[in-house]
């Protein structure tokens, strides 16, 4: 086992060698049940002939070489995977050295991007333990009939832990993919009762790289506009109304004041510093490290080492994380449970993942079907919001961003780096920008009451939500913020607020019509790849 990690514990590199030949055999061996992995798909009415058609067993088989890569990548990946678990059951514990990377290995980038996406990988699958800092509170974690306890419902802004790997909840469709219903968390409750809280489905993790550098150049043009907008007003010496408009979507207007004020009150669908927060079903984060570490403590009961000090420095209300010390607030006895490097890990993975394509069906009848609907998606004004696609200048994104102090860049380039398909550039030259077809305008909008959650969110209403990328949607169901939708019909129906008039507009279609949008939403899915079971 190479020392991607950049720390190989000697003691137990002889035994690691002596199992290497037996893990190749087995992962050999498993080529005998070798599958294609086929999405999801479904929809609505008559949807039993036409899955067929969607069906990817069939599928055109790559040529040689390809599918060679592709034999290879799956064998590679099922070797690590057995090797991971002959290695916990041996040593619980060394498994999780092996599923990051320090600041020092980062500091030198050792390894590069693809050694990043490997190591990433091993963490996205690994199941914390008591000892690593799962969960929370008292309990002495090392009597003997001590029992890890999974809370669906979480408690307040603590959170849960529902889950012991981030595997647990984003395998839908394959990995890395949604989550099913059942494995929905309630947030924000009494820990106890469903009654309150606010239920949420796991979405697929597919694109974040492109989706997080889309978000950062949207908000740094909306802050410029603004910005410039306030310059003019003084310089001019009257009121000056500036249009916030980012890569074709709207976000309303500001309106600067020769004294350098500004009102914000026209704004649209962001929050009063322009920053666009493309994760979380409302739109709350803006990195992808951030929404990790919240994910880290909310659904695994992890803190970061970032938490700690900021609660040791005043700066962060200890309150959601328990009543401890700083340096094991919430009381399990781990003082360091996620330090920087392992975040920057987590995030370099996550960045690296493929984006969702687009797969029209085979069917010639159907094909024009699809055709049809990609138009009446447009007509009845669904793309209105699910904008198709949105243009992205700069496809390098940095791991560690925010970094902390001294802390050397560690750039990933999401048009380029980890797992295949990309997202494709928009000119064959050696400088393009990227198109990027999440069909979202990162914007927030009013859904109506009857998708309204039980209380707002922080600032945000809780009729308001972030509208939500429909790239890789076939393979996502149920469908809507607590998977409410079996069906896309059933999605659709239940918009309202700002959608109704898309959603009038595809109930006034006759069924044919109506079928030909479902037919254009189920291309919306991943690639299939080889896997060895």
């Amino acid at each position: 086992m190479p020392d991607v990690a950049g720390h190989e514990s000697s003691p137990r590199r002889a035994w690691k060698r002596g199992i290497i030949g037996t893990l190749g055999f087995l992962a050999a061996v498993s080529l005998g049940t070798l599958v294609i992995r086929a999405g999801a798909r479904q929809s609505q009415g008559a949807q039993a002939p036409w899955s067929s058609t969607f069906a990817t067993d069939d599928a055109a088989i790559p040529d040689d070489t390809a599918l060679r890569e592709q034999l290879q990548k799956a064998i590679d990946l099922r070797r690590r995977e057995f090797f991971d678990r002959m290695l916990d059951a041996r040593d619980p514990g060394e498994l999780i050295e092996h599923a990051t990377l320090t600041d020092a290995a980062l500091d030198h980038r050792r390894p590069g991007s693809d050694g990043l996406f490997v190591v990433g990988d091993e963490m996205f699958g690994y199941a914390f333990r008591p000892e690593n800092g799962w969960g929370s509170g008292g309990t002495d974690r090392t009597a003997i009939d001590y029992t890890p306890s999974l809370r669906r419902i979480h408690k307040g802004e603590a959170g849960g832990p529902d889950a012991f790997a981030c595997f647990s909840c984003h395998s839908k469709g394959g990995p890395d993919g949604a989550g099913t219903q059942t494995q929905n968390p309630f947030m924000r409750g009494d820990g106890e009762r469903t009654t309150g809280a606010d239920q949420r489905n796991p979405p697929h993790l597919l694109g974040v790289g492109p989706v997080a550098c889309l978000a950062r150049e949207m908000s740094a043009e909306l802050q410029a506009e603004a910005a410039g907008a306030r310059e003019r007003a003084k310089a001019e010496g009257h009121q000056i109304e500036q249009a916030l408009v980012t890569k074709g979507v709207a976000f309303g207007h500001v309106t600067a004041d020769p004294d350098g004020t500004v009102d914000y009150g026209a704004m649209e669908g962001i929050d009063r510093d322009l920053t666009i927060r493309p994760f979380g079903w409302k739109g709350h984060a803006a990195t992808l490290r951030e929404i990790a570490e919240e994910s880290l403590h909310l659904h695994q009961g992890l803190l970061s080492k970032r938490i700690q000090l900021g609660v040791r420095d005043g700066t962060i209300d200890p309150r959601p994380y328990g009543k401890g010390p700083w340096w094991d607030v919430d009381e399990d006895g781990v003082s360091l449970e996620i330090d920087s490097g392992m975040l920057t890990t987590l995030v370099g993975y996550l960045a690296q993942l493929e984006v969702p394509v687009i797969r029209p069906p085979r069917d010639p009848g159907l094909l024009d079907a699809w055709a049809a609907g990609r138009t009446r998606f447009e007509e009845i004004g669904c793309a209105g919001c699910h904008v198709s696609t949105l243009e992205l200048a700069d496809p390098k994104l940095d791991a560690r961003q925010p970094a902390e102090p001294d802390q050397t860049a560690f750039v990933i380039d999401v048009a380029k780096d980890g797992d295949g398909p990309k997202i494709e550039p928009k000119y064959g030259g050696y400088t393009t920008s990227y198109l990027v077809q999440l069909f979202s305008d990162l914007k927030r909008h009013d859904m109506g009451d009857a998708l309204a959650t039980p209380a707002p969110q922080g600032t945000i209403p809780a009729r308001v939500f972030l509208t939500r990328p429909l790239w890789g949607l076939a393979a996502t169901a149920p469908y809507l913020h607590d998977g409410r939708a079996p069906t896309v019909h059933d999605a659709i129906v239940l918009h309202g607020g700002e959608a109704a008039g898309a959603r009038d507009g595809y109930l006034a279609l006759d069924e044919p019509g109506r079928a030909s949008i479902r037919v254009f939403l189920t291309s919306l899915s991943r690639e299939p790849k080889l896997f060895v079971p």
